[in-house]
């Protein structure tokens, strides 16, 4: 099986890590995957040609326009897919205008975002031969929408952080001792772009009206970086949280500040299944974070994660205060978390479901053409 995959820009996200991911598993299977860019460069660039991932990009330059991308039919259509995958917001821009100009190559959008849909995204949805959705809260949302079941594939995003045991204990000991976060501090820690939709601020706010109320030593590390960093950065100075509140910035591998950390936190409402609250339980952290879309399928609630409804800052102060200031979550997690999330999200189970609905899809297409050409012939010869 051929498989095109689509991608605009290699930045910093879960998306674009899948998008390498699954072009990296096709080949293992044994299949041809080729990765179509729109942009080249980002974060993720060198990972791309260290792993020998098959690409073409279709800007000779960054232009550092998100939506050109020259030649895109073009260029799908010289690597002749049995299917076509689009991944990402801007991508999937093009899905339906693909499926268009390409009528015999079955074009496969996704469905992993929490922000809101552009509206080019929303028309592709209709006219594509399937649609991949990350959570069951997408999966409801289309078949709410009159989609049919057979072209709605529901596939949880894969598990793809990896930890040796004996880095752990190192990096928690490194990164306590540089926070100065003693045994009995509770260290909390958000990974995530800072931007608007991922509500950093509320998530501040949040941790102000915990530090009012709570006596017990705690840290908050964010990771991450973006337009809201300054005014993260004058929030935390203004209300005298500086000496609980640090900034890492953006960090490619992130696993020494899981294990640094004791809880994960988010205050988002752009996710529809944060690939951070999944990595954060591998690693045993429990969660604390706002309901938004599936974020309660990535834990078990009251068990691995303390899910807080949309607003409400006391609630989600109060559900900091019982994870800082008692064990029994953090302990649940420690044991429970990893097993859930590798039963759930195991890297090797979404892989083989993503490729075998693949080839399901491009099989549905090879049969429907051979059934018309019959068809054809059959009404030639009458």
């Amino acid at each position: 099986m051929r498989v095109a995959v689509i991608q605009d820009y290699l930045r910093m996200g879960g998306t674009e890590r899948q998008s390498l991911f699954l072009c990296r598993e096709l080949i293992h299977a044994g299949h041809e995957a080729h990765l179509f860019l729109f942009r080249p460069g980002g974060a993720l660039w060198k990972e791309m040609t260290d792993s020998a991932v098959p690409h073409t990009v279709l800007q000779s330059f960054d232009t550092r326009v998100s939506f050109l991308a020259p030649g895109l039919s073009e260029a799908v259509a010289k690597f002749a897919p049995d299917v076509v995958l689009c991944m990402g917001r801007t991508a999937n821009c093009y899905s339906g205008w693909l499926q268009g100009r390409l009528p015999k190559m079955p074009v496969v959008a996704t469905l992993r975002t929490g922000k809101t849909i552009f509206p080019l995204h929303h028309w592709s949805l209709s006219r594509v031969s399937a649609v991949l959705v990350n959570s069951n809260w997408w999966r409801r949302r289309m078949l709410e929408r009159g989609f049919p079941p057979e072209k709605v594939k529901l596939v949880h995003n894969p598990l793809m952080l990896r930890v040796r045991p004996e880095d752990t204990l190192r990096w928690r000991l490194s990164l306590r001792s540089k926070t100065g976060a003693g045994p009995d501090t509770c260290v909390f820690v958000v990974i995530a772009s800072l931007r608007p939709g991922k509500r950093h601020m509320t998530l501040l706010a949040a941790f102000r009206a915990f530090a009012a109320r709570t006596t017990a030593p705690w840290q908050l590390w964010i990771v991450g970086a973006g337009s809201e960093m300054a005014k993260c950065r004058r929030y935390v100075e203004e209300n005298a949280m500086k000496s609980h509140v640090h900034f890492f910035g953006e960090q490619i591998h992130t696993g020494p500040w899981y294990a640094g950390a004791d809880v994960a936190v988010s205050a988002s409402l752009e996710d529809s299944l944060p690939n951070f609250l999944i990595e954060a339980q591998a690693m045993g952290l429990p969660l604390v974070a706002t309901a938004c879309r599936g974020v309660e399928e990535c834990c078990i609630p009251g068990r691995t994660g303390i899910i807080v409804p949309p607003g409400d800052e006391a609630a989600f102060a109060e559900a900091l205060d019982e994870s800082a200031t008692t064990t029994h979550l953090r302990e649940a997690a420690a044991t429970q978390a990893p097993l859930f999330v590798e039963g759930r999200f195991g890297a090797e189970k979404q892989a083989a479901q993503t490729i075998e609905f693949l080839r399901q899809v491009a099989e549905r297409r090879e049969s429907g053409r051979r059934l018309s050409e019959t068809s054809l012939r059959s009404e030639g010869s009458s």
